[in-house]
């Protein structure tokens, strides 16, 4: 029983360390140590509470607790706060250890808006729809329930040539701001544009709109335009610049006045203001210019004729600038009024000189043109105003068929005069075509009554029958022309074998006058070499003889030239010895041995300077003498 006790005992005291260890382990589990940068939350059943450290403290296990570090922000960062029961938001800017309240948990931490000098940042409350501008420079951190939907913006500088137009979102109007500096907008404006100054040059001017009455303006340069809030720029236009001899017509088209500017002048029109025709030059009328001027007001026309130079005036137009029509002496020209009525103006008389009237035109004609013999129908026409009354040529080109049935193509020239213009005018509006017709029709109808053989023989005859009958004919002077001659030039054969046949016998009349002139100018040729022949004859004679006379002429003179040297020189040495030898027959003995041994020297230099050998008879010393080489 003892024992059971002590066991008992010391299972006791066994529980009791055992329990005191276990409270000494969770005393010791329970200490905390809480540092300067932290906080502990104790959650209770019915609030909580935080306690910022430094600290140390027990905790038992059954509190529910949880330490938190303190939240650490720069100095360009704040730190989002949001109480969990009443949902607000608190923001702490730092540099700064952040110690949350115990309904606090972090949201978020944030940079700080750093704003430059010209920046600036718009914020707007999301509960209460409040709005405020922050201007730089600054750091900003926002209130909780701020926000920036434009973020940072720069603010615009304001200058000499730019301007803001501004919308206040209370009031409803727009503002145009000019303040030099930059702008920042206040609280509820909002900036619409920047609007740029038009900088108009002296010779330009802007249309400005009101757009609130619609009524438009001219701003006229040098300047520079800016628009007001209300107003619109609507085109830039370049000054109308008038010289001396130009003039404008603007038209207003609201009130419909019509104005009239001369220049020399700048000139800008009203809004409201167009000149459809532009700048246009003044008429300077001469003896030979007018006008035909037409007046809008009455719709009448007139012809202004006085010189010098013409403007307009209001309601009235230039409609033509007409010269003066000059009719030769060989001319005529139709005039035709409104009602028809033609006058004529001949130059007959003289050349004379006249203008259109305002309500007449000058009649004109279209005439068929035979200028070419190749013409064929239908030829171009031309268009005549001055009719020449001189007699007019024109060519006709043909084919026509002989009572033997060839075909031949035959040209050659009508000449024909217009004797009465207004019957003329009358009765065709083609006077060529009409004679060219007839006076062809007349020639076939001559050609087609012989045969071939009779018209190479009379086809001139055949002409001037055909020519006789038209003439005669009222056809021509019914329409105030008249025919004056029908020349035929040339003709040819249409059909191939009848055109060789006839070039046959063309070619072989042709060869016969060829062999004819052939044979002349052979004959011609044969009379001409004879002649020619005889001549060179005679002068080969003339020439012998002449030579022949003079060989004899000159031969003379030489003989008589060495005559007269061996005199001179034979007297020379005669007369040189008269003192010495006296005797006259001594010294012509010692003259003509000089001339013999003189002989004979000049003998043997010529056998010297050659190849000749000389032998010496025994007279003559019995010597035999040789070249060289040789024996003697």
């Amino acid at each position: 029983m003892g024992e059971t006790a002590g066991k008992f005992a010391l299972m006791g005291c066994g529980l009791v360390c055992l329990g005191l260890l276990i409270f000494v382990i969770v005393m010791l589990a329970s200490i905390k140590v809480v540092t300067d940068r932290q906080q502990i939350l104790y959650i209770f059943p019915t609030n909580k509470e935080v306690k910022n450290g430094p600290f140390t403290e027990i905790v038992w296990p059954h509190i529910t607790h949880e330490i938190r570090d303190a939240v650490q922000i720069s100095t360009s960062e704040f730190a989002v706060l949001k109480h969990e029961r009443t949902q607000e938001l608190r923001h702490v800017p730092g540099p700064e250890f952040v110690f949350m309240l115990a309904y606090e948990s972090l949201e978020a931490v944030r940079t700080k808006t750093v704003l430059q000098k010209q920046e600036y940042i718009r914020l707007i409350d999301k509960m209460t729809g409040e709005e405020r501008v922050v201007q730089g420079a600054t750091t900003l951190v926002p209130r909780p329930l701020e926000e920036a939907p434009a973020g940072v913006e720069t603010a615009i500088v304001i200058g000499a040539q730019n301007a803001v137009l501004v919308y206040n979102k209370t009031s409803g109007l727009k503002s145009l701001v000019r303040q030099a500096g930059a702008f920042v907008p206040a609280p509820y404006e909002e900036i619409q544009s920047e609007q740029q100054a038009v900088l108009l040059e002296p010779l330009e001017y802007a249309v400005v709109k009101d757009l609130l009455t619609g009524e438009a303006r001219n701003e006229v340069g040098p300047q520079l335009l800016q628009a007001d809030a209300y107003e619109s720029i609507l085109e830039t236009k370049r000054k109308l610049v008038l010289e001396k001899d130009e003039y404008i017509q603007l038209l207003d088209k609201k009130t419909g006045i019509e104005r009239v500017l001369r220049g020399p002048d700048q000139v800008v029109p009203e809004p409201n203001e167009e000149a459809e025709d532009g700048v246009q030059k003044a008429v300077f009328l001469t003896d030979q210019q007018a006008v035909v001027v037409l007046n809008r007001t009455s719709g009448q026309r007139r012809l202004e004729t006085t010189n010098g130079v013409f403007f307009p005036a209001a309601y009235e137009k230039v409609l033509e600038v007409r010269s003066k029509y000059v009719v030769l002496t060989n001319q005529a020209a139709v005039t035709r009024d409104v009602l028809g009525a033609l006058t004529m103006i001949s130059g007959a008389s003289g050349s004379t000189a006249f203008f259109l009237q305002p309500y007449e035109e000058l009649v004109e004609m279209q005439w068929s043109e035979y200028d070419s013999p190749d013409a064929q129908d239908p030829v171009p026409k031309k268009t005549v105003t001055m009719i020449d009354l001189r007699a007019q040529k024109m060519f006709f080109n043909v084919e026509v068929r002989t009572s033997d049935n060839v075909k031949m193509r035959l040209e050659g020239t009508i000449f024909w005069q217009v004797k009465d213009v207004l019957t003329m005018i009358a009765m065709t509006a083609d006077p060529a075509g009409d004679v060219s017709q007839r006076a062809r029709s007349g020639l076939v109808s001559a050609v087609s009554m012989n045969t071939f053989a009779v018209f190479m023989s009379q086809f001139n005859n055949i002409t001037a029958q055909a020519y006789a009958q038209q003439s005669a004919d009222g056809f021509y002077s019914a329409r105030g022309v008249e025919l004056q001659s029908m020349e035929m030039t040339r003709y040819d054969m249409v059909d191939q074998e009848t055109a060789d046949i006839l070039q046959l016998i063309i070619q072989e009349s042709t060869n016969r006058i060829n062999r004819l002139q052939q044979q002349e100018s052979e004959n011609d040729v044969l009379a001409a070499k004879l002649v020619a022949d005889i001549q060179l004859e005679q002068q080969r004679t003339d020439f012998i003889r002449t030579q022949a006379n003079n060989q004899r002429l000159a031969a003379l003179l030489e003989g008589q030239a060495q005559g007269t040297e061996l005199v001179e020189s034979a007297a020379a040495f005669i007369d040189g010895l008269n003192e010495t030898v006296p005797d006259v027959a001594d010294r012509t003995e010692l003259y003509r041995m000089h001339q013999l041994l003189d002989a004979r020297n000049t003998d043997t230099h010529n056998l010297a300077s050659g190849q000749a050998q000389l032998f010496l008879t025994p007279s003559n010393l019995n010597l035999q003498l040789r070249m060289a080489n040789d024996e003697l």
